[in-house]
């Protein structure tokens, strides 16, 4: 069972998220990957200026990106914290010619792989990384257009 937390900090275009779907995609995303017990993760939806900050801060990487994730806790009782660029998300939506909300729950998925040691800073990792989440979001799709 996941607790998912939902904030934004920044305008959210309607439809692009909706706190039922997240709750039940972490839940998903976490019986994937044979999480068992609690899980707690919150999600802040926000922009350029304040995803940056957090990148510098946390990262040192001194730039925008679309998620970033910071683990508080692995499994079982999985604890974590994601920020999610919507308006990255709404430039990458376009030129995957994709709907902003098909995006966001990419990047959801993206940023959960993460918490539970998923990296993308090699090309090997990174193929597994998208192999996976894509399979993830394309077997969600089926139960939940």
């Amino acid at each position: 069972m996941a607790s998912v937390t939902l904030l934004k900090s920044t305008r959210v275009p309607s439809g692009a998220v909706n706190p039922r779907d997240y709750e039940q995609l972490v839940t998903y995303v976490l019986e994937r990957e044979n999480v068992r017990g609690l899980s707690e993760i919150s999600v802040d939806i926000t922009g350029h200026k304040r995803i940056q900050v957090l990148n510098r801060r946390f990262r040192g990487v001194d730039r925008t990106t679309d998620v970033i994730s910071f683990r508080n806790a692995a499994p079982p009782h999985l604890q974590g914290d994601l920020a999610i660029n919507v308006h990255q998300a709404a430039i990458q939506a376009r030129k995957m010619r994709h709907t902003l909300r098909r995006e966001m729950r990419l990047l959801l998925i993206h940023g959960i792989l993460h918490l539970l040691g998923y990296t993308d800073y090699e090309p090997r990792p990174r193929r597994k990384m998208f192999k996976r989440q894509n399979a993830i979001l394309r077997l969600w799709e089926k139960k939940h257009p």
